[in-house]
């Protein structure tokens, strides 16, 4: 964020989004997904933004999350290198404040993770479990060489539930994001067997309202989420003792085979 600010103050009347782009080294599919995650916006006041900077910095975030994504690779290496960016969250976004603990985060298919941060040190345990699960999306695509043209509905669950799981092997159940209790146990076999089982192969946007939720189709929100967390839940019930390793490089119908046999 330091090299788009002092862009700022050297180029006051460029264009800002595209300044952003620039630095940063993203499409705008990406700088827009930022921006729905919580991205402080590119045109707020300079000084807010730097304000907020200097927050991040004296709380030392940055060097925290990359020993952390260091000991995960050393512990579970991908194979394949692992970035990650940092950004300041918008300080009105009272959705990532209140139902995220204040972290957003999404991890692109090149292994570049994004942060998206309220500076304020009651964040860093929430954002300890949000780098445990980003390392283990990271970790997954990378071992079965997954491509977002093929990704379905089906492979997004799995992921987003094995994530989870992986925080609570390493890290214990009170790190645990908030994705798991959008359903029962009961609710999720309920929309799983109804809403959700012909469109385990949709794939892109088809398959958004099914992760977050979309009150027209009388879809839950978060159901997609956690739906994969009890999806993996019901597969470990049925394989005591499975390392995280082995899950994590099983593929995606492994795990509705379990629910449906």
């Amino acid at each position: 964020m330091k090299g788009f600010i002092n862009e700022i103050r050297k180029h006051p009347t460029k264009d800002r989004e595209g300044m952003f782009l620039k630095v940063f080294d993203l499409s705008k599919d990406d700088f827009d997904l930022l921006l729905f995650s919580g991205l402080i916006n590119p045109n707020a006041e300079v000084d807010t933004a730097e304000k907020q900077l200097n927050k991040m910095n004296q709380l030392q975030f940055a060097s925290f999350i990359q020993t952390e994504l260091e000991r995960y690779q050393r512990k579970y290496p991908s194979g394949k290198p692992v970035s990650f960016d940092l950004f300041i969250l918008d300080e009105h976004d009272d959705f990532v404040k209140e139902k995220l603990g204040g972290v957003s985060a999404f991890t692109d298919w090149n292994g570049r993770i994004c942060f998206i941060l309220d500076p304020d040190e009651k964040v860093r345990s929430v954002l300890k479990s949000v780098i445990a699960h980003e390392y283990h999306h990271h970790w997954r695509m990378s071992k079965l060489g997954a491509t977002e043209e093929n990704e379905t509905l089906l492979d997004r669950m799995v992921l987003e539930g094995l994530a989870e799981h992986f925080v609570r092997e390493e890290l214990g159940e009170t790190y645990l994001g908030p994705y798991k209790d959008a359903l029962s146990e009961d609710k999720a076999r309920f929309y799983l067997d109804t809403k959700f089982k012909t469109h385990l192969f949709d794939k892109g946007a088809d398959a958004d309202p099914f992760m977050f939720g979309d009150k027209e189709q009388n879809l839950p929100f978060w159901g997609g989420y956690s739906i994969g967390y009890y999806l993996v839940k019901w597969f470990i019930d049925r394989n005591k003792n499975v390392s995280i390793e082995k899950l994590t490089l099983l593929p995606s119908e492994e795990y509705i085979d379990v629910f449906y046999n």
